[in-house]
């Protein structure tokens, strides 16, 4: 009986590696080389997305891959930059999934200045679903490439989108591309949920359309003193459109075989699109924040990290917080540069519709939020006694991109009364703005409380009131309410 179950076992094993293709896989050889200006490159780092391999002092290498990998990839080295076609780096090439010997060579750009000082902008879920969406998208990135010009005058500028490019309609992937494109910002992507094939039956076939528009969904490269990595967290299990927010063995295998080549100690910056923790949230272990807001084996991914000083950066959200995981491991979850859908000039937190602009200097790092059409100073906003019932005898103040390290004072009369009280609450801009069920495009928006708010209970009415917030790097910035 137990040789007959098992022979059954086998002979069914069998039919489902012919019926999902396996037995089709066969090696490839690729070979090739890595030049600048018809000059070796050595040490340049070629992978497939599971193979790791280095370039000799030709520039030469030698990859075993397979014909289930789609891609041959480098790790740009600190340096050189890739050709930029459509707004989008070019540091890949498909394989040829009919040869079982073949070349693929690359051909870098020497970068004309030092990286050791540059800046990169993230851009949170752009998110268009219409043609509407684009012209708003539009202006979106008028004010990123004028902030992008301006850096680009002291130091190199590069960008990159925490994913949701598109919401659904994965036909407008061109159009993104063209809305994106300037020859001097290479912008960089990341896989979010809505720009997944949904019409697949598993998670290694969802992003087929997204990869044939901006190459793999995991890979890395390298400015200055960085090394930056992007993942895929986003994983499809094959049923409507259903996700959660996990990192599958093969990224993490390759991320232990990429990271193997950087020194313990350096900087990495990590691109995902669901955060690794859902800090926006007053339940963060409940059911569906771990599911589909946040990394569900995100302890793995924290242990390979472990030796680096690491910055994740995350989207998917559409609100803005940070979270100190541990003193080498700070993860920035960014707001929508769509803000809410594209409802409104606010984020449901009451986060402006914006950007984060990082600027580095060797290892290290400050970062400041930008709202569009706004000054980089208007790191806060204000309102006065009377805005939020729950708290109607307090002045309030949103701070943005706030962390432990920020303080937000206020003073009566130009008295230093203290340290605003933060708290979970709702803005009071965006309540007026999102009321539940009345919004113009989609039904379900409304908002949520956010712990970026603070109040304070002022003694006179008549009082000057001044708040002051001073972030993590010592820039002050003040509002008064007469």
């Amino acid at each position: 009986m137990i040789k007959k179950t098992l022979a059954i076992y086998i002979v069914i094993l069998g039919f489902n590696y012919s019926v999902f293709g396996f037995d089709n896989v066969f090696p490839i050889q690729i070979t090739g080389k890595i030049t600048c200006s018809k000059q070796a490159v050595a040490s340049v780092v070629i992978s497939d997305g599971i193979s790791v391999v280095v370039t000799d002092n030709n520039g030469a290498y030698l990859l075993h891959s397979s014909s289930d990998r789609e891609f041959v990839f480098y790790s740009l080295p600190s340096g050189y930059e890739s050709p930029i076609v459509d707004g989008v780096p070019v540091f890949y090439t498909v394989i040829n999934k009919q040869n079982e010997k073949q070349q693929i060579d690359f051909e870098l750009i020497k970068s004309n200045r030092s990286q050791t000082q540059h800046a990169f902008i993230v851009a949170g879920d752009p998110q268009v679903s219409d043609m509407d969406d684009c012209e708003l998208l539009k202006l979106v990135m008028a004010d990123i490439h004028k902030t992008a010009s301006n850096l680009s005058a002291k130091m190199p500028v590069h960008a990159i989108s925490m994913g949701d490019n598109v919401f659904d309609n994965l036909e407008l992937f061109d159009t993104y591309k063209q809305l994106i494109a300037t020859p001097k910002l290479p912008f960089y992507q990341v896989v979010g949920n809505h720009d997944m094939d949904y019409n697949h039956r598993s998670d290694e076939l969802s992003a087929k359309s997204y990869s044939a528009k901006f190459g793999p969904g995991h890979y890395s490269f390298n400015k200055g003193n960085l090394h930056y990595v992007v993942l895929k967290d986003v994983f499809y299990y094959g049923y409507s459109y259903r996700y959660i927010g996990y990192i599958n063995e093969q990224q993490l295998t390759w991320l232990e075989k990429d990271l193997s080549l950087i020194k313990p100690g350096s900087t990495l910056i990590l691109s995902l699109h669901i955060p690794t923790v859902y800090g926006d949230s007053k339940e963060p272990d409940s059911y569906s924040t771990l599911m589909s807001n946040s990394v569900m084996n995100r302890e793995a991914l924290y242990k390979i990290l472990s030796p680096y000083n690491t910055h994740i950066l995350a989207g998917h959200s559409h609100t803005q917080w940070n979270t100190i995981i541990t003193p080498k491991l700070f993860e920035h979850t960014h707001s929508a540069v769509c803000a809410a859908w594209w409802q409104g000039e606010i984020g449901t937190d009451g986060t402006p519709k914006g950007y984060t602009v990082y600027e580095v200097n060797g290892d290290s790092i400050s970062w400041y939020f930008k709202g569009v059409g706004i000054e980089k100073e208007e790191q806060f906003k204000l309102y006065p006694v009377g805005s939020d019932l729950l708290n109607p005898d307090s002045i309030i103040a949103n701070v943005f991109n706030y962390d432990a390290a920020w303080k937000v004072q206020w003073f009566e009369n130009d008295v230093l009364m203290g340290e605003m009280e933060q708290y979970w609450g709702e803005d009071p801009l965006a309540k007026s703005t999102y009321p539940p069920y009345s919004n113009k495009k989609y039904s379900w928006l409304g908002i949520g409380d956010t712990h970026h708010l603070f109040n304070a209970k002022i003694n006179a009415p008549s009082s000057k009131i001044t708040v002051k917030v001073t972030d993590r790097f010592g820039n002050v910035t003040t509002k008064n309410i007469l």
